[in-house]
């Protein structure tokens, strides 16, 4: 016996950047089910375009310090890896930034090319002291999935700074269940599903996306198609391998979660290698966000590194 589950959606509210829907009535159980599925799916498979990489004249590593210009490199990458892309092209992407001071440099000065598009063109970079002051520079588009360390990058312009890329244009998906009325019974739930994106998307394509990866790997089940690794690991390599949770997964305050990341935390790996002492520098982040943290790697089953 197949049980059959007929269901609404019901859009009840989206703008570039949210997205508010109520899916009903499910059978009892299917809310979390389903709310959870698509919820780490969102975080996950999602694609999006980001800065990978930067190349700048006279620079060959993140710790130097540009003439005339206020931020160092550091800060600069980390303000960069802000700036999101709507782009769908499968091969990387050479834009440009020729600016002169005095003034700040924001993500509207990128030079870009036909098929890209500046999601947050407000998005600050840099900031020029005066009319002397110059900045170049070159920046590697590419378009990928989730997030991907700088040190795991392996092809780079000779000259090129790798820098960490957030591919992922879900900035923070939650979900809600209620029992939901059918006839006379309230057996059953109702699942509201919000999603924030970084505006490259809009929140219903997210969904639609989301939606279709999970019927695709949920086909394999029911009509398998013949898979080869390409890739032989090791049981032991398996076991020790550790899940990847972004922080956005925390549910953290949404200022704290932009706090986090722009310390250089994408990932829950780079808080746990950080330590809490070292974490609880960053700006914006205080006992409270630290005790939410702690409960969370508690419920996972990690740890603080000493």
């Amino acid at each position: 016996m197949i049980v059959t589950n007929k269901f609404n959606i019901k859009k009840v509210k989206e703008t570039a950047d949210y997205g508010k829907f109520i899916i009903s009535p499910l059978i009892g159980g299917f809310g979390h089910t389903l709310g959870n599925t698509l919820r780490r799916i969102l975080y996950i498979t999602i694609p999006g375009a980001a800065i990978t990489g930067i190349k700048a004249k006279g620079t060959s590593h993140l710790f130097t310090t540009l003439p005339g210009i206020k931020e160092d490199l550091v800060e600069i990458s980390l303000n960069l890896k802000q700036v999101k892309f709507v782009y769908e092209g499968d091969e990387p992407i050479l834009l440009k930034i020729d600016a002169k001071g005095p003034g700040k440099v924001t993500a509207k000065d990128i030079q870009l090319s036909p098929g890209i598009e500046v999601a947050n063109p407000n998005q600050h970079i840099a900031t020029l002291a005066d009319s002397k002051s110059t900045f170049n520079l070159q920046l590697t588009v590419e378009s990928g999935y989730g997030y991907l360390p700088a040190k795991e990058k392996e092809d780079s312009v000779i000259g090129e700074i790798p820098i960490d890329a957030d591919f992922s244009p879900v900035r923070k998906a939650s979900y809600q269940v209620e029992p939901a009325r059918l006839g006379k019974k309230y057996s059953h739930d109702q699942l509201t599903l919000e999603i924030w994106t970084d505006s490259s998307i809009k929140p219903s394509r997210a969904l639609e996306l989301a939606t279709r990866d999970l019927i695709a790997s949920l086909m394999q089940i029911i009509d398998p198609k013949e898979f080869k690794e390409d890739l032989e690991l090791s049981q032991s390599s398996q076991e020790e391998e550790t899940p990847t949770y972004l922080v956005e997964e925390i549910d953290l305050p949404l200022r704290v979660t932009n706090a986090l990341k722009k310390a250089g935390y994408d990932q829950v790996s780079d808080l746990v290698e950080a330590g809490r002492p070292e974490v609880s520098k960053a700006k914006n982040v205080g006992e409270k966000s630290l005790k939410l943290i702690d409960g969370w790697l508690k419920d996972k089953d990690l740890s603080w590194s000493a």
